[in-house]
């Protein structure tokens, strides 16, 4: 009986990483990765990152992945945003200290670029693919 569930939770620990399953690596964590803009496009590093963040933290809101030049133009990205490539997030965690999100997001593997954002300019986070760095 133990080693049927023990083989179960090795099982479901494994499976959480998968991005077909959505619901199931909410069983041992808090809340799931909702995307509000396209997610077929991003690299796996970056979901295993909000995958995390929403285990840890709670529910995230994906409000920027993918843009076009005049999409990227118009909100004032840099001209060359990982945002255009589709290897950038923006994001926030409902109900969450986004300070601490953020020190535990900036350490994370598949992070290159990240900035916390002011609340004043939304009081997001942006993580992309790109070289380790952030701005001002």
């Amino acid at each position: 009986m133990f080693r049927r569930v023990a083989i179960l939770l090795i099982l479901a620990f494994t499976l959480s990483g998968c991005a077909s399953t959505p619901g199931l690596y909410k069983l041992f964590g808090k809340g799931e990765v909702k995307y509000q803009k396209t997610s077929w496009c991003l690299p796996w590093k970056l979901k295993r990152v909000l995958r995390r963040v929403a285990h840890n933290y709670g529910d995230v809101i994906v409000f920027s992945t993918w843009r076009s030049p005049w999409h990227n133009y118009r909100v004032g990205g840099a001209s060359g945003s990982y945002h255009k490539k589709c290897k950038a997030v923006d994001f926030k965690v409902r109900g969450a200290n986004m300070s601490e999100v953020y020190r535990y997001v900036k350490r994370q593997r598949g992070v290159g670029g990240h900035k916390l954002y002011p609340a004043s300019r939304g009081g997001h986070i942006h993580i992309d693919t790109g070289p380790r760095r952030t701005w001002r």
